[in-house]
């Protein structure tokens, strides 16, 4: 292994010539207490960025042996450090007059702590990954400023990042302790009877405008009702009360009161969340899914019909495919897939759903014969999959009361707090029965769809030269990109990246035998065994990790998916 002034020699003799020169720096390099592993240069260093790894032993790093010793305070402390690097990185990551690249650039994480790639540990070291704009003044190399990039700039960056003794001890603490309570929490919350916990003086707002960070100027801190009311004891944190929401059937209402706040914060509390970030203590079944409509996506055999007995002259509900499906049979199929693969618990807003599936009032019922009705609504699906598939459901709902026969739990919330009504709609229910008639529900035992392994090669378009990428939300597999834009548990960019992998891993793995769900816990269980390094030949540092019901959201969505 060559020693870090064997890297500064080189790149002085390097000073003055074209930029593909750079090549030459690929190697490991000793800096005595790290190694820099310069992973890749490409051949035109002003177009690309170049790869590169910092891996620091655990003996000169000198982290307490607690900071590490479980796998939720090592995702804590692995989210610190790379946010650590990240903010350092940006703040000296400046270029000189007449000068491109100088950059340093690595996974910048959300209010979320999700693992990722950018930091990893191995037996006794921890890496950092980051990509480098490495300097050049028109096409040539200019020495000095490279000399500075590698002899001071990033080894200055990972020792005030990567070792203990230089690292804010009181931040890292926080940051592992929030993480750890949070997963203490989700380990409880179906021995208790639970699907969901939001504690007390949990702030849900957010400042808005796709700006993900807390309302704190005028937000309401979250108080649960009594009635509802459980109280943890947690690893670091202590008693903690908070609302606990119970499995079944839970309706949440109330008149312009921050009700989507609410579900969209239990819809993201499959996460952890970073400290101050006011939902660091809501917490979600980790298998919850987000349901709304999608009009216009792609459906490919779909069994859709416990919500549709008929739609289209020549189509059957029970394999239904459409290019571009309504608002009512997208928000169908996306139940139905959610199913497919496992879900628990089903997390619904009426401001996102289709009208016609949500509910059917006895005075519409009244006006429909049954040979002319053709969607059974959620009123009647979500107590059939409560008591046959133990699938619970949380729903928002300010507009259909019929939906308060059907709840276990009703939430109204009332000067942005909430508080526990189930014990008065219960009596309004037997005061003003609503008349209408449940419709039978006929749901298949068990859904497998097979998908034709031909029909995930990633797509090759003819003009390559016109694929660009169309922002967040969007998954690239080969030249398609995927539209998940209303998968609203997907979050991140590198997630997106990680889920193009897997498909392309599952392409690998799946034979005509194997049904998508089977084949997706094939994927995770892999990924979950050896780590999200599987899913690349190369040590890269913009993977996230993900769930199942994300990567099948994705395969779902592809234009060229055929199942069987």
């Amino acid at each position: 292994m060559n020693k870090s002034e064997d890297l500064i020699r080189v790149i002085l003799s390097l000073n003055g010539k074209r930029a593909e020169a750079y090549r030459e720096l690929a190697g490991e390099y000793d800096y005595d207490d790290f190694i820099l592993v310069v992973d890749y240069i490409p051949d035109n260093p002003s177009k690309q960025s170049s790869r590169i790894r910092a891996r620091v032993p655990l003996d000169a790093a000198k982290y307490p042996y607690d900071v590490f010793n479980t796998k939720s305070r090592e995702i804590g402390a692995r989210d610190f450090l790379i946010r650590s690097v990240s903010f350092a990185a940006a703040k000296v990551s400046k270029s000189a007059h007449g000068i491109r690249g100088g950059k340093i650039v690595t996974e910048r994480p959300g209010q979320e702590i999700i693992e990722n790639t950018a930091l990893v540990m191995g037996d006794n070291y921890i890496e950092a990954r980051f990509s480098v704009d490495l300097p050049l003044k028109g096409d040539k190399i200019p020495g000095n400023l490279t000399v500075e990039l590698f002899g001071n700039i990033i080894p200055k960056i990972i020792k005030e990042c990567l070792f203990f003794k230089n690292l804010d001890g009181d931040g890292l603490a926080e940051w592992i302790e929030t993480n750890e309570d949070a997963d203490a929490v989700r380990s409880m919350l179906d021995e208790m009877g639970l699907v969901a916990f939001v504690a007390d003086g949990s702030l849900l707002p957010r400042n808005g405008y796709g700006d993900p960070r807390p309302l704190f100027n005028g937000a309401v801190p979250f108080i649960s009702p009594d009635e509802l009311a459980v109280t943890l004891q947690l690893p670091n944190a202590g008693e903690v009360r908070g609302m606990g929401i119970p499995k079944g059937i839970t309706l949440i209402t109330g008149g312009g009161q921050r009700k989507s706040t609410l579900i969209e914060a239990l819809a993201l509390g499959v996460y952890n969340h970073i400290p101050k970030d006011g939902r660091q203590l809501v917490i979600t079944a980790g298998d919850a899914v987000a349901i709304r409509a999608e009009e216009g996506r792609r459906i490919e055999n779909v069994d859709i019909s416990p919500f549709i007995s008929s739609h289209e002259p020549g189509k059957d509900p029970k394999h239904y495919s459409t290019p571009f499906s309504s608002p009512a049979v997208s928000q169908a199929a996306n139940i139905m897939e959610a199913v497919e693969i496992g879900t628990s618990l089903l997390i619904i807003d009426e401001a996102t759903s289709a009208a016609d599936i949500m509910d059917q009032d006895a005075r519409m019922q009244k006006l429909f014969s049954d040979s002319q009705e053709t969607v059974t609504p959620l009123v009647d699906i979500l107590p059939f999959l409560k008591t046959k598939k133990n699938i619970s459901t949380i729903i928002v709902s300010n507009s259909a009361g019929d939906f308060l026969e059907i709840a276990d739990t009703v939430v109204s919330l009332k000067e942005f707090q909430p508080l526990a009504v189930t014990a008065e709609a219960k009596s309004i229910v037997k005061q003003y029965p609503s008349g209408r008639t449940p419709r039978a529900v006929d749901f298949p035992q068990t859904i497998h769809r097979y998908p034709l392994g031909h029909s995930l090669e990633p797509f090759k378009s003819p003009y390559p030269e016109g694929s660009k990428s169309f922002g967040r939300g969007y998954i690239q597999y080969g030249d398609e990109f995927i539209d998940c834009t209303k998968v609203v548990q997907l979050i991140t960019y590198s997630q997106g990246k990680s889920i193009s992998r897997s498909i392309s891993l599952l392409h690998r793995l799946i034979d005509s035998s194997k049904s998508l769900s089977d084949a997706v816990e094939k994927v995770m269980d892999r990924v979950n065994t050896i780590g999200l390094d599987t899913l690349s030949g190369r040590l890269m540092g913009d993977l996230s990790a993900f769930r199942a019901y994300e990567l099948a959201a994705a395969i779902n969505r592809m234009r060229k998916l055929k199942v069987q």
